[in-house]
């Protein structure tokens, strides 16, 4: 017989046995067998149980704990204990605590709290990573080795000023050379030695509203702060990889998180791993969009390492998973391409910042309760479906361009308005596919765009010179891009590219202005055709736009002076059509415009948009996931008539009536 699902695919969450009597741990294990689960992640913040003082290691916990796993046949992921620090380490080493923006170092506390590139946090951290390796390597049961945790935070210490220098001089080569790319001599910041060049923060070139005065300079300190921490977590690896040749390497991701740059990251890593939590009013198609970017830093699948079985405790209104949420949460994570389904945590924590963050065992103990129940039916769920399902990929026709240097950039960027959220507006374009039933890749800007049908880059602020020409050939070639206000504006460096925006694309949109309004919150203008028929409205940006070789395809109405000024045009380049959306359109107008770039079929013109329809395949089968986001009866059209749905048995015709959070999953084989 074929193996499930259930057998091969991790299903579990975090496990911190040290919080609790050893005469406990057992009956634990046992209590999370009858909901299925068959995974723990352990030991990811336990540093100071390890190693209780300077080079005295106690591994007689973990020991215990790994033997009680390894029992009962769990599959163990087992991390490193970087990620918080001893008290005593902080107190023989206290400049190893991060300093913060505001210049004031911090002491022991909290988690996350190391600076990257002080050299006593890398030896420290080196030698319990190797003490564990030397140990750990060859457990049966390992499954992956989880390297810190949710990376993240910046430090401004004078350890990570010194090594900002290092970083630069190998960057620019000279000083001469740095103050061009930076044009440090506005406001008088011309440098002369390296030893003047401090991190950007605010008792030296940060704002109070945390804005810099050198955006070339910022943004040089972000990627230099995502590279010190990737320098963590590749020593790591390093280490481990020594004594264990084989065990593929994670950490937990939080996806659109502004601190790293994970597609830089994303090499470096054996798989992609991370941690999904919506609140709840996110919308489904911003949580779909975090899975995909996830997807898209590999292009493969990845784990959903943490999600709570429940409710956070973090979040401004923390509420409840209504009944069947977890379960359709964990069914779209697995459909836009996880190849797991794990939990923070599997214990309810009886005190500390986590005491309230939901658990498959709760406070009570008792699995008698509704959410124990909806765990143990979920994994009663992953006994249905065949674990070829975790072989399978995703593809797409429409790829949606993500960047971290443009998210740093255009939020440091001061003006033209403070309504500049990248993730936000990178949404409301993913969105509208969304809606429609119309899966999207998000992509970098290194990666090939041949392929697709569409390509859209939104808000792209910084372009670099092989992205832009990669545009140009994608176009000529027959391709539709997509691109708009804020788009192509400057270069590596955060320089403005001269000659007119939209910079970067001039010669590709055929367009330039010098100008951009910012309207204010509740202000709009009419979009208008030729004729001056309303087609919709523009509002927070709006560009000034004088065409060479594009056509208009929107104006602005009459209710400011620029009226009759293009607002939405399509140049024709070579084969192919580039557009360029110099406003905020409602969405109305913005789903006209793209849905219609794509060939639709019957079935997407008619999908209901609270029901998701996403696709895994082989080159000989798919599975296609129909999902209902919603607490409420969906009706929709049957994109499958007459395939039998894996978890239920049951087949179903042309119109569907999906309960709410109803998930339906049809494996079609390829003629």
């Amino acid at each position: 017989m074929d193996k499930t699902l259930g057998q091969q695919m991790l299903f579990g969450g975090d496990y911190n046995p040290e919080q609790w009597p050893e005469n406990s741990w057992e009956s634990d294990i046992q209590l999370l067998q009858q909901a299925h689960i068959n995974s723990a992640t352990i030991n990811v913040f336990s540093w100071a149980l390890l190693e209780p003082a300077e080079g005295q290691f106690d591994f007689t916990k973990l020991k215990k704990i790994i033997k009680l796993l390894t029992k009962y046949n769990f599959k163990i992921v087992l991390a490193t204990a970087t990620a918080a620090l001893p008290a005593w380490l902080v107190r023989q080493y206290p400049a190893v605590g991060r300093v913060n923006p505001n210049g004031i170092q911090q002491q022991h506390g909290k988690r996350h709290n190391a600076c990257p590139n002080n050299p006593d946090f890398q030896r420290l951290a080196s030698q319990l990573v190797t003490q564990l390796a030397e140990r750990f390597a060859n457990l049966p049961n390992l499954a992956y080795w989880h390297i810190s945790n949710e990376y993240g935070g910046l430090c401004y210490c004078d350890n990570c000023a010194q090594a900002f220098r290092d970083w630069l001089q190998v960057r620019y080569g000279d000083i001469d050379t740095l103050n061009s790319a930076w044009n440090s001599h506005f406001w008088s910041h011309t440098y002369t030695d390296w030893i003047d060049i401090l991190p950007p923060m605010r008792t030296t070139d940060l704002f109070s509203n945390g804005k810099p005065v050198l955006g070339g300079a910022a943004l040089d300190y972000q990627r230099f702060q995502s590279d010190s921490l990737l320098a963590n977590y590749t020593m790591e690896r390093d280490i481990i990889r020594q004594f264990d040749a084989t065990t593929p390497m994670t950490t937990n991701l939080m996806g659109s998180q502004k601190d790293l740059d994970y597609f830089k990251w994303a090499p470096e890593m054996d798989i992609i791993s991370w941690d999904n939590y919506p609140s709840y009013d996110t919308p489904a198609s911003y949580t779909a969009m975090q899975h995909d970017l996830m997807f898209g830093l590999k292009q493969k699948p990845f784990l959903l390492m943490e999600q709570t079985p429940n409710q956070q405790n973090w979040q401004p209104f923390n509420a409840l998973k209504k009944p069947g949420e977890v379960r359709m949460f964990s069914f779209q994570a697995i459909a836009h391409g996880a190849n797991s389904v794990q939990f923070f945590q599997l214990k309810q924590s009886l005190s500390g910042a986590e005491k309230f963050h939901g658990a498959i065992i709760p406070h009570s103990g008792q699995t008698t309760g509704r959410i124990f129940k909806e765990i143990a039916q979920l994994g009663t769920d992953f006994q249905q479906l065949p674990a070829s399902l975790l072989d399978t990929s995703k593809k797409a026709q429409v790829a949606l361009v993500f960047d971290w240097d443009s998210f740093w950039g255009l939020e440091n960027s001061i003006g033209p308005t403070t309504k500049l959220d990248y993730v936000q507006m990178v949404h409301r374009y993913y969105a509208l596919f969304y809606q429609a039933g119309i899966a999207v890749d998000l992509i970098s800007t290194d990666m090939a765009l041949i392929d697709y049908d569409l390509v859209l880059a939104p808000k792209l602020y910084a372009a670099n010179a092989q992205f832009t020409a990669k545009v140009s050939e994608y176009v000529a070639h027959g391709g539709q891009f997509v691109t708009t206000t804020m788009a192509g504006l400057t270069d590596d460096h955060d320089h403005i590219i001269p000659g007119g925006y939209p910079g970067a694309f001039h010669e590709v949109l055929g367009l330039t202005f010098d100008e951009t309004d910012a309207l204010p919150n509740e202000q709009s203008v009419a979009l208008v055709d030729q004729q001056t028929n309303v087609l919709g409205t523009g509002t927070t940006l709006c560009d000034l736009i004088q065409v060479s070789t594009a056509e208009p395809l929107a104006y602005y109405g009459d209710s400011v002076f620029y009226q009759g000024t293009p607002a939405v045009t399509v140049n024709h380049f070579g084969a192919g059509k580039a557009y360029y959306i110099g406003t905020e359109p409602d969405s109305d107008f913005l789903n006209k415009l793209l849905i219609n770039l794509i060939p639709l079929t019957q079935i997407q013109e008619q999908h209901n948009p609270h029901v998701e329809i996403t696709t895994r395949e082989t080159t000989d089968e798919a599975f296609h996931f129909v999902i209902n986001t919603t607490d409420q009866t969906q009706p929709t059209i049957n994109p499958y008539p007459g395939q039998v749905d894996l978890l239920s048995g049951q087949t179903y015709s042309e119109q569907l009536t999906l309960d709410p959070f109803a998930v339906l999953i049809f494996r079609v084989k390829k003629s």
